[in-house]
């Protein structure tokens, strides 16, 4: 496992775990502190997604290579707003930056609170097209499922896609079952239930990551220690011990590789 040594309060030594954020919006935070104190604290790998044209945009200036890495995408919310012009605008950041970023997200299905027919078919054309532009330029998804994981996973293993992550995952552990089964990545927020637990019971820690989805969720990057904490303890295990395998997951998902950054497929 990686660690490094923070000096603390006191002159005292403390042991600072390698810790890994699979699902931010950095892009929400004013405050510019937040990822070093993250880094201190731990967290050395934190990706933020984008949702829309400025969140995009912003991601791309908030991406560092070393600590900070970005996903550019239109989430469901937006895409049932944005006009063809817009969404080809964004499609033609992610090709001209595909060398930069790490996934394309946060992308998706949205049906809470219900949607229209209308608003589904355009959520879902907008969703198929980002993942064909994913299957071309070789990079992972991070997929939004709010009140839609079993169309999500549904047209994910339609389309072939595999390389997923399923964020901030709400099913319950038959869908589960059904995206470990695919080889998909499902992320546990720092957000206590008693599904998730069971999910998290069920599913192999091989296919399990951790984030905050902050600040929405989490506060900051760092209270993905507290859904580590969560993992540990639905799975009885010790928090070092899921630490080192969310974390390596989460760097291998995301191809990032040692500390001079990442590395494209």
């Amino acid at each position: 496992m990686h660690a490094t040594t923070l000096r603390v309060a006191g002159g005292l030594d403390k042991t600072v775990v390698e810790l890994a954020d699979s699902h931010t919006h950095l892009d929400l935070i004013n405050d510019a502190s937040i990822v070093s104190d993250a880094v201190k604290f731990g967290v050395s790998t934190i990706i933020t997604d984008g949702v829309d044209t400025r969140s995009n945009a912003r991601a791309l200036e908030l991406s560092d290579g070393k600590h900070v890495f970005a996903a550019l995408g239109v989430d469901p919310q937006h895409a049932v707003g944005m006009g063809p012009d817009e969404l080809a605008f964004n499609i033609g950041i992610i090709h001209g930056n595909a060398s930069r970023i790490v996934a394309i997200g946060e992308i998706g299905l949205e049906y809470v609170p219900p949607s229209s027919p209308a608003a589904i078919k355009k959520q879902k054309a907008v969703f198929t097209r980002f993942i064909e532009l994913a299957m071309r330029l070789g990079l992972p998804v991070s997929v939004h499922a709010r009140g839609a994981i079993s169309d999500v996973i549904a047209i994910l293993e339609e389309s072939g896609m595999q390389k997923v992550h399923l964020h901030f995952f709400e099913g319950d552990v038959i869908q589960a079952r059904a995206a470990e089964r695919l080889g998909f990545m499902i992320s546990i927020p720092p957000l206590e239930s008693n599904k998730r637990k069971r999910v998290v019971r069920d599913v192999s820690l091989d296919r399990l990551m951790a984030e905050t989805d902050s600040p929405v969720v989490g506060k900051t990057p760092r209270d993905v220690e507290r859904s580590i904490r969560l993992i540990a303890e639905a799975k009885g295990l010790s928090f070092e011990k899921v630490a080192e395998a969310v974390t390596a997951n989460t760097k291998k998902f995301f191809n990032i590789h040692g500390e001079k950054g990442f590395m494209r497929y």
